[in-house]
């Protein structure tokens, strides 16, 4: 029994030794495509395999993330510093790369998705206005705003759609600033023949599901511009 038994440890060894030894011969490889985070921040090891030298950054800079190397050679691991979100769910992609034997550039990618504070039914994003007129001149228009996105206000951006056959051939309405209490927009002078129409929203797209690279938008209220001719 005791024979058997020797036996079988001496097999898994063996069987894990071949499995140790297939994964650091690759080129590049990771455990995951995806790693989420939650929202409360802190630091997270990234494992990496390879036999040969790697890179690896981010595929955006972000103020909320940071990795502590940029390179290395065979396997190791680099370490991941994220910040506490107070906000919508986000994320940001490490692209790791190696050449293997042949002279051909292997890139894998690492998907960290870090949790948010709200979910879309606890977010406000209401702009305190249904309709603006506009002089023909143009103007810049203030608008109150409530949010409780606070820590997002800078991804914010403005949505404008026009009625069927009036779609200008460059925009009229632009965003100057959104800010916590306040939305800013800037409306050109009226140049076409009569009065012009459109239909603004303030929105914001998060980090959507967490195996996915496909954001979800939500929106404001939507506020009715007519400026006159």
């Amino acid at each position: 029994m005791k024979k058997i038994a020797l036996l079988v440890v001496a097999l898994m060894a063996a069987v894990s030794c071949a499995e140790q030894k297939a994964e650091y011969n690759q080129t590049l490889g990771l455990l995951s495509e995806y790693n989420i985070l939650s929202n409360a921040g802190g630091s997270t090891q990234v494992a990496v395999f390879s036999n040969t030298a790697w890179s690896v950054e981010m595929d955006r800079q972000v103020s909320w993330a940071s990795i502590d190397r940029f390179n290395g050679i065979k396997s190791g691991y680099l370490v991941f510093d994220y910040e506490i979100n107070f906000g919508r769910a986000r994320r940001v992609i490490l692209v790791f790369k190696a050449t293997d034997a042949n002279g051909e550039v292997k890139t894998r990618t690492l998907n960290m998705y870090q949790q948010g504070r709200f979910s879309d039914s606890d977010c406000i994003m209401d702009l305190e206005a249904s309709s603006l007129e506009i002089p023909a001149a143009g103007s810049t228009e203030v608008i109150p705003f409530e949010t409780n996105l606070v820590y997002n206000l800078d991804e914010m951006f403005l949505t404008v759609s026009y009625p069927e056959g009036q779609e200008p051939e460059s925009p009229w309405i632009t965003l100057k600033s959104v800010e916590k209490d306040k939305v800013t927009i800037e409306v050109a002078p009226n140049t076409a023949s009569g009065a012009r129409r459109a239909n603004i929203r303030i929105a914001h797209t998060d980090a959507g599901d967490y195996d996915s690279t496909e954001g979800d938008t939500i929106y404001s209220n939507t506020v009715s511009i007519v400026q006159t001719k």
